[in-house]
């Protein structure tokens, strides 16, 4: 994949934000401050206006301030943080070889910007079981990332605001955990 096609994918999450809006903002209803939604769709919602760059190294930096400077709560520093961070690792084209060295910088910005480690209940339980699996060899499918994603359901949250809810949290997908299933499908779906 090269910048144009990133370019391309990165965008068209503005779309499948404004398609599930509510649903983010039902699932952070539950076990956070119900503006996840909003968030998400404001941030890409600004990528589509604003993502610029010739080279794939600009592009996911360029997402990457944006994300910081529009998006409010907690998402906006943490996606924000990690585009920066996978531009820093990025080669000239985005290949099968080297989307685990990506997705790495991805799961490890999260793991510091968040301060997690794994099964809290947030975005890194989809991240890090992404690059699991590529570290394993394997490109994980759309159904493989939203699988990562419900698995979350049965967890209870010790991280963020969905802490507070504590076991209350069960049977809830973490809205985090459910945004990055479209942003890591959108950085995957042109990797071959």
């Amino acid at each position: 994949m090269n910048a144009q096609e990133l370019t391309t994918n990165l965008k068209s999450l503005y779309k499948v934000f404004d398609e599930n809006e509510e649903l983010l903002t039902n699932l952070d209803r539950e076990i956070g401050d119900g503006d996840h939604g909003v968030n998400m769709l404001r941030g890409f919602k600004a990528i589509d206006e604003k993502l610029s760059g010739d080279t794939v190294s600009d592009v996911l930096k360029s997402c990457g301030m944006t994300l910081m400077s529009v998006i409010g709560g907690a998402s906006g520093p943490l996606y924000g943080f990690s585009f920066v961070k996978m531009s820093q690792v990025a080669e000239e084209e985005i290949t099968r070889d080297n989307i685990g060295n990506l997705i790495e910088a991805f799961k490890d910005a999260i793991a510091s910007r968040g301060q997690v480690s794994g099964g809290e209940k947030t975005m890194y339980d989809v991240i890090s079981k992404v690059s699991d699996k590529l570290n394993a060899g394997e490109l994980p499918t759309t159904d493989d990332l939203q699988q990562f994603a419900d698995d979350t359901k049965s967890m209870i949250a010790t991280k963020g605001r969905a802490a507070y809810f504590k076991e209350q949290s069960v049977g809830t997908i973490d809205p985090g955990a459910q945004s990055s299933v479209w942003v890591l499908d959108a950085l995957l779906s042109g990797v071959s």
